[in-house]
């Protein structure tokens, strides 16, 4: 029944850096070349590309994996976006320069993402979030302004760049990519789960994400500027009830969406485009606007539930120990019993009371007194049942729960948590020693109270028989 803790031990890497390196540059390059071509078969005829995605899938994995961050895999970034528009017939002037424009771009966001923060990065904040969009701004700025010179350099034989609408697309891009590779099994703050009910599934996950899809659906029938605004309630709802990755994909594939039919010129939008149907500078920005709303509402509930799940977990745990507080051991006690009573299943509950506490805080001080409930909060913990229900009720006074324990095993948990007090150390002259309580009962009682009762006569018959001692009662 003891429960043991191991370490997750990943096995470790046998290759060399060079070769994790090559692989690191060949996995990029991989992901690069696909996102490339998908923006080049977006791209309308004689026109730069609607979608374009791989300076997006460049930088993110720049910035969530650094080791990837190095000069080998920017050439081979470069050389990557070269390649794509080549094979694709692109014209090779027109390839270099822009491709250059790419790579100035990636860099220059990276960089300003990863300043003073080199570790890796995931969207997982309003902090978080402030850094990507700062960053993602500079890349598309950057970008633009060398596409910009280039195109004038370049000739009638390439596409025109026009300043507005290559950073209306350049950001709309990174807005689409970057905040789902980001949040993509990012560590959150998680939501409380609701229980299953009709209000439950109308104010749940299923909900807002319907009503998502609905709209999306109903933006092939809507026509004029309603276009572009219409699934922004739905997103909004789903940024503050569903994880930030769902929210980041939600919008990703409502953004990549508008923009592949508008660069089509297959949905009218009352003016907002050119006669020829081509996307304006206007209707870009505007996309990247509506994809901006829902990820910053996002962040900001990540934030908080950061700081409810903080005072949750302070109302609910004791700060010290690090075992639940007397009221919530109590409530999920009575919880847990609730359970096991349609179950008719055995349950056991002890009593733990350190023994001359108060000489140690008296003699060597509260500190002392501290490490001494601290480390006795360690020893019960690793005694103990995955199952188990730990918690100090006061004091140098702990209790703990054990689920489904037949008194046997429950005496044998007690007995395993006195013998390893004995061997714990406060300091080198002195020990801590415990003694305890055992309540047991074949069949889980209605109420937490007889059993806490029970183990508390018993965890006093302990200390008059010299402490250091378990006692146990039976309920039957």
């Amino acid at each position: 029944m003891r429960r043991t803790t191991l370490p997750a031990t990943p096995e470790p890497d046998m290759r060399s850096p060079a070769a994790r390196a090559a692989t690191d540059v060949a996995m990029l390059s991989a992901a690069v070349f696909v996102a490339a071509i998908i923006g080049i078969h977006s791209r309308p005829p004689g026109l730069l590309a609607s979608v374009w995605v791989a300076n997006a899938v460049a930088l993110s994995v720049f910035v969530r994996w650094p080791r990837t961050f190095t000069a080998p895999a920017a050439v081979a970034a470069l050389l990557t976006l070269v390649t794509a528009d080549l094979v694709s017939g692109t014209d090779v002037y027109a390839t270099i320069a822009f491709n250059v424009a790419n790579i100035v771009g990636i860099l220059g966001g990276t960089l300003v993402i990863r300043r003073r923060h080199p570790e890796p990065m995931t969207f997982a904040g309003s902090a978080d979030f402030a850094r990507m969009c700062i960053g993602i701004v500079v890349a598309a700025l950057l970008s633009t302004t060398v596409a910009t010179l280039s195109s004038s350099r370049l000739g009638p034989h390439a596409p025109a760049v026009e300043a507005l609408s290559w950073f209306g697309s350049e950001l709309t891009s990174y807005l689409l990519i970057v905040p789902v590779l980001l949040s993509f099994r990012a560590s959150t703050p998680r939501r409380r789960s609701r229980p299953a009910s009709l209000r439950g599934l109308i104010t749940g996950e299923t909900a807002p994400i319907a009503l998502t899809v609905l709209l999306m659906l109903a933006g092939l029938i809507v026509q004029g500027p309603l276009l572009l605004a219409l699934p922004l309630p739905a997103l909004l709802w789903c940024a503050t009830r569903i994880p930030i990755f769902g929210t980041a994909l939600l919008t990703a594939l409502w953004s990549a969406w508008t923009l592949l039919f508008l660069g089509r010129g297959e949905l009218q939008t009352g003016g907002l485009l050119g006669a020829d149907g081509q996307d304006g500078a206007s209707a870009v920005l505007s996309v990247a606007l509506v994809a901006l709303g829902p990820l910053l509402v996002a962040a900001v509930s990540l934030d908080r539930m950061a700081v409810q799940n903080k005072l949750r977990e302070a109302l609910e745990y004791d700060s010290l120990t690090g075992v639940l507080s007397r009221a919530a051991f109590l409530r999920r006690s009575q919880q847990r019993l609730d359970t096991l009573i349609t179950d008719s299943r055995p349950v056991a509950l002890l009593m733990l009371d350190l023994d001359h506490f108060k000489s140690i805080n008296d003699t060597l001080g509260h500190a002392v007194g501290d490490i001494a409930l601290v480390r006795s909060a360690a020893c019960i913990r690793g005694a103990l049942p995955d199952d188990a229900i730990a918690g100090r009720m006061g004091g140098e006074e702990f209790a703990i729960l054990l689920p489904h324990a037949d008194q046997e095993d429950a005496a044998s948990i007690a007995d395993s948590i006195r013998r390893d007090h004995e061997r714990l150390h406060v300091l080198s002259s002195r020990t801590a020693t415990v003694s305890i309580g055992l309540a047991w009962s074949s069949y889980a009682p209605q109420s937490v109270s007889p059993l806490l009762v029970s183990a508390d006569h018993a965890l006093y018959d302990a200390k008059r028989r010299g402490r250091n001692t378990v006692v146990a009662v039976s309920l039957d």
